[in-house]
């Protein structure tokens, strides 16, 4: 079988399975589906591969999508993303006119059209500084480097655990960390609904989960770090107590 140009890879539980909406088949696209659980009936495609996981956590979903993917270039779904064909062509093109680039950033909108955030308007480096924001599905790789780096997404940290967020950020800063090439292209690849846990903040846990991300990523820095972002906008913490936990890293156990 000759090598595919893209891998797209879904991570879903097995619940979810059903509510998948596919792209259509591809010669050049292989599809993975990493399902946590058991149950549910997998989509009979030829272009479908269908791995099962014991294991919880998004973040062990993308670990095996980066193992197993097979193209040689890899994007990440979830079950309520929709692959904009545009983009993805754009996502493959600046991968082949940029040999090392490993970890690339783009954009996603949301179901009115309308970009998701705010984004750089030119390329960029994207790194520990200017990546807090990144999003699973503004991601793509090349699987191929990332092994060979043996980056990996934090299994401590993403949605189905304690730290639910924050997962995507510590990989881009892990893979700055081992030396690959990681940009931010503005080009818009997929799209996803306005509602999402990661733009959600006001709440102890929140608060807890970016504290330990800044930990993860900053080491001893960290409290610098989340001081100069709580003093950039402290009303987005909901009150002046959780925000001094959040910059501490002093919550109660």
């Amino acid at each position: 079988m000759t090598e595919p140009e893209l891998t797209i890879a879904y991570s879903v539980l097995a619940e979810g399975v059903s509510r998948v909406v596919l792209p259509r088949a591809r010669a050049d696209t292989e599809i993975l589906m990493v399902v946590q659980g058991t149950g549910d009936i997998a989509p009979q495609r030829d272009d479908v591969r269908i791995i099962r996981l014991k294991s919880t956590g998004v973040a062990a979903s993308r670990n095996a999508a980066i193992r197993e993917a097979a193209g040689k270039v890899l994007v990440f779904g979830e079950e309520d993303v929709t692959w904009l064909t545009k983009g993805l062509a754009e996502v493959r093109a600046t991968f082949e006119d940029n040999p090392r680039l490993a970890v690339l950033l783009g954009r996603a909108n949301d179901e009115t059209g309308a970009l998701r955030k705010r984004y750089p308007a030119i390329r960029e480096s994207a790194t520990m500084w200017n990546s807090a924001r990144v999003g699973t599905i503004e991601l793509a790789v090349r699987p191929e480097l990332i092994r060979q780096a043996k980056v990996s997404f934090d299994e401590n940290f993403g949605a189905g655990t304690p730290n639910f967020l924050g997962d995507e950020y510590i990989f881009v800063a892990d893979a700055n960390r081992a030396k690959l090439k990681c940009d931010y292209f503005p080009i818009t690849f997929s799209q996803h609904p306005k509602d999402s846990s990661g733009t959600r903040f006001g709440t102890d846990a929140d608060a807890r989960a970016r504290s330990r991300v800044f930990d993860r990523v900053f080491g001893q820095l960290a409290p610098v770090v989340r001081a100069a972002l709580w003093l950039r906008n402290p009303i987005r913490f909901g009150s002046l107590a959780r925000g001094v936990r959040f910059v501490t890293g002093a919550f109660p156990r």
